[in-house]
């Protein structure tokens, strides 16, 4: 890939807008736009399908309650990835109906009646899991969901993909006639049929999963609705290769179609976004602390005052970021390595693509101590992912670019002596 020319645009707001809201809160910051979070869950609740659209947001990817709260205000719902998730999202003011518990935990037998009981929607992701249901909910008729591992999987890397044999997440698919016995068995009604091909997938493997999952659905009689999961691929540097949902879903509207036709039952269709929905509404804004190098040869080193404590995912999955040097024009000249402030040497915002061992190099504006960093799309699992309270780091502040233009801090940033707070003495 030829290096950019000039440096990445900012997805919201101005060079200016973003430095007085870093002068007014401090750096690292994590700033988010209630205006693009709308945008990306229009666009979602828009996607072509068949016989309706449930847009189900993974809230792991950012269980902010400010943001559970916009996409609410959307008719959104939410997958929660634990109980954990499920209590934050009640506390966010989440009705529970509109919450499925998608959890890879074992629940004990209290907690999951507190669950069920409440009126969220569970969904059963191991042979175990459905047997702790029936036993204490024979003959339910209520919204009950089934995770099926369909042997397919996909994702922006390996840890990623959550199907396939190298996946522990759902039920495989060679089990379901014991799925199918234990129903009958216990007058379950399964009513929603779930398969996750992986986060930040190809989403021509989601098409063909699609096409999997209904076959699936053939052997469920009362299943009404198919959940789709799988991240949706946003490309945070290359924007234009991102998914098309209106091109995307056309041929899996026409699959739910060709179903109706051969089996008379209009199936609704689920998709659980996170990464499409908040990735771009926020970046994450830092100052260059010091600039170092390693000599002829070598690197020229800017070291910012964020961290694997903000943003995790250029070290786990060496994962690239579009960074932008504000306040200095659009044409770049001088190449560095962005590193953070851990004492870790994986601490880098410039890893090769894909390779977390690896180092490489982002071209800007010459730069100097003091400048402020932005780096792009951090808003999915950014601040809900990241290393927090390494090096003893207090947690950073979160402000929201509200829909009037007005900001409104939404997390305040962590005093160090919080940190130590919960530690009992002798």
């Amino acid at each position: 890939m030829q290096p950019k020319k000039t440096q990445h645009r900012l997805p919201f707001g101005s060079d200016a807008t973003i430095q007085d809201l870093c002068t007014k809160y401090g750096t690292p910051l994590f700033i988010h736009d209630e205006n693009s979070y709308r945008r990306q869950g229009r666009q979602a609740l828009d996607a072509p399908n068949a016989y309706g659209l449930t847009v189900r947001y993974a809230m792991k990817a950012n269980p902010h309650g400010m943001v559970l709260r916009i996409f609410d205000r959307l008719g959104i719902e939410f997958d929660a990835s634990s109980s954990h998730e499920v209590k934050r999202a009640l506390a966010a003011g989440i009705a529970p109906q509109k919450i499925q518990l998608t959890s890879q935990k074992m629940l004990d037998r209290q907690e999951l009646k507190e669950i069920v009981e409440m009126g969220v929607i569970y969904n059963g992701t191991s042979l175990e899991q459905l047997r702790l249901f029936a036993d204490l909910y024979p003959g339910h008729v209520g919204p009950l969901s089934v995770r099926i591992n369909p042997g397919l999987g996909s994702g922006h890397n390996k840890r990623t993909n959550t199907a396939g044999q190298g996946a522990s997440f759902g039920i495989w698919h060679e089990y379901l006639p014991e799925v199918l016995a234990m129903a009958h068995r216990h007058r379950l009604t399964i009513s929603r049929l779930h398969t996750h091909v992986g986060s930040g997938s190809d989403w021509r493997i989601w098409q063909k999963a699609a096409q999997l999952t209904l076959d699936l659905a053939r052997h469920f009689p009362d299943v009404e609705r198919i959940n789709l999961g799988g991240g949706f691929k946003i490309e945070r540097m290359n924007p234009e290769r991102s998914i098309d949902l209106q091109k995307a879903f056309r041929p899996v509207k026409r699959a739910f179609e060709g179903f109706a036709q051969s089996t008379c039952r209009r199936l609704g269709l689920e998709i659980e976004p996170g990464t499409y929905l908040a990735a771009n509404p926020c970046i994450l804004v830092a100052r260059i602390d010091d600039i170092v190098d390693t000599g002829a040869g070598g690197y020229r080193f800017l070291k910012i005052d964020a961290s694997m404590t903000e943003l995790l995912r250029p070290m786990i999955y060496g994962a690239r970021h579009p960074i932008r040097l504000l306040d200095k024009g659009e044409a770049v000249s001088d190449e560095y390595v962005v590193v953070g402030t851990c004492c870790e040497s994986g601490d880098i915002f410039t890893p090769k693509e894909g390779d977390p061992e690896g180092i490489d190099t982002i071209m800007l504006p010459p730069a100097e101590r003091g400048d402020f960093v932005a780096i792009m799309g951090a808003g999915a699992y950014g601040s809900a992912m990241s290393a927090k309270n390494y090096n003893s780091r207090p947690i950073c502040a979160e402000v929201m670019i509200l829909a009037d233009g007005s900001d409104r801090l939404i997390t305040s940033r962590q005093r160090p002596e919080d940190m130590w707070a919960r530690e009992l003495t002798d």
